[in-house]
C-alpha cells in the first residue's frame, strides 16, 4: 500500500509541468466498406486531457453516408470542469460544463467524435441491458462454435522497438469450419507514460459521472476469455496489432491498429485549448 501511494505521488510530480503525448493509427479494410483510416492523437496532464481524431474513407459512397471524411477534438479540463469538443474540418467547437452533465447522469450532451462517426457512446458507456443482451448474444452464438474452434497460440521471443518502447510479439490462430481469425499483437511492460495518459481520461471522466471503456488489452484473449477458452496471458499492453478474419470463399476483412509516438514533452497549455479561429456554436452538426 505505501508503496502504491508513492508510486501515485511520484507520477503526480513527475507530470505536473509536462504531458504525454501519443498518436495512434487504425487501419481497417473490409468488403463492400473499403479501406478506412483514424489517426488519433491524444493529449494528456496534470489537469487536462485531449484527443483529436481523423477519420479517411476510401470509398466515395461509404464517406458520403458517413458523412464526409471528419477531423473532431474532445478536451477535458479538470480546472474549469468542463467539456469541449471541436470540428477541426468546419472550424466550430461547442462547450458543456461538467455539472450539466452530472445531472444528466453522466452522459455528454453534446456529440463528440464517437457519435458523430457511430464509434460509440459519449460517455464512453453502454446502457446495461444493451450489454447484457449483446453479451448473451455473443454466448450463444461461440457456444455453437466452441467445439469446432482449433487454437493455435505462440508467445514468442521476437521483439521490437514500436514507438521507442521494446514490444514482445505474440500469434493467436483461431480457426473454425466457417472462418479464420488470425492475430498478431505486440506487447510491452513499458507502461509509464501509456498508464499516465488513460488513468488521466478516465479520472476527468469519472470526475463528472462518466464511465471509460478503454480498448481491450489484447484482442485475441478478450476472445478466447469469451470463448471460455484457457490460454497463456501475456503481461504489459498492446502497441500494436493487427487481425484477418477470412471466410471459407478466403475472403474478409484486416484491422491493424499501432501506437506511432509517444512522448512526454514540457507543459504546453495551448495544447488544451481551442483554437481563436474556431467559431462557438451551442452544438455541432
Amino acid at each position: 500500500m505505501t508503496r502504491f501511494i508513492m508510486l501515485t505521488l511520484l507520477m503526480s510530480n513527475l507530470f505536473s509541468q509536462t504531458q504525454v503525448v501519443l498518436e495512434e493509427v487504425m487501419f481497417m479494410d473490409a468488403p463492400y466498406v473499403g479501406e478506412i483510416k483514424t489517426t488519433t492523437q491524444k493529449f494528456a496532464s496534470k489537469d487536462f486531457f485531449r484527443q483529436e481524431s481523423s477519420l479517411k474513407v476510401d470509398r466515395f459512397i461509404i464517406r458520403m453516408a458517413m458523412g464526409g471524411n471528419k477531423k473532431y477534438g474532445t478536451i477535458l479540463d479538470g480546472n474549469s470542469e468542463s467539456r469541449i469538443i471541436y470540428d477541426a474540418e468546419e472550424n466550430k467547437y461547442a462547450f458543456e460544463s461538467f455539472d450539466l452533465i452530472r445531472d444528466n447522469n453522466g452522459k455528454p450532451t453534446l456529440k463528440g467524435m464517437e457519435e458523430n462517426m457511430n464509434f460509440g457512446g459519449g460517455s464512453n458507456r453502454r446502457d446495461n441491458n444493451e450489454e447484457e443482451t449483446s453479451d448473451d448474444n455473443d454466448k450463444d452464438d461461440e457456444s455453437e462454435e466452441d467445439v469446432e474452434n482449433s487454437i493455435e497460440r505462440t508467445i514468442t521471443d521476437e521483439t521490437k522497438v514500436i514507438a521507442g518502447l521494446k514490444a514482445k510479439k505474440v500469434i493467436t490462430s483461431i480457426k473454425s469450419s466457417e472462418r479464420t481469425v488470425l492475430f498478431e499483437e505486440w506487447f510491452t511492460t513499458d507502461t509509464l507514460l501509456i498508464k499516465f495518459a488513460l488513468d488521466k481520461e478516465q479520472e476527468l471522466i469519472e470526475s463528472y459521472g462518466g464511465t471509460k471503456t478503454n480498448m481491450p488489452r489484447s484482442f485475441s484473449e478478450s476472445m478466447l476469455s469469451q470463448s471460455g477458452q484457457a490460454y497463456d496471458s501475456v503481461e504489459g499492453r498492446l502497441l500494436k496489432y493487427s487481425m484477418q478474419m477470412k471466410n471459407e470463399d478466403n475472403k474478409g476483412f484486416k484491422m491493424e491498429w499501432e501506437l506511432k509516438k509517444i512522448e512526454e514533452i514540457p507543459f504546453n497549455s495551448e495544447d488544451f485549448e481551442v483554437t481563436k479561429k474556431y467559431k462557438k456554436v451551442e452544438k455541432l452538426d
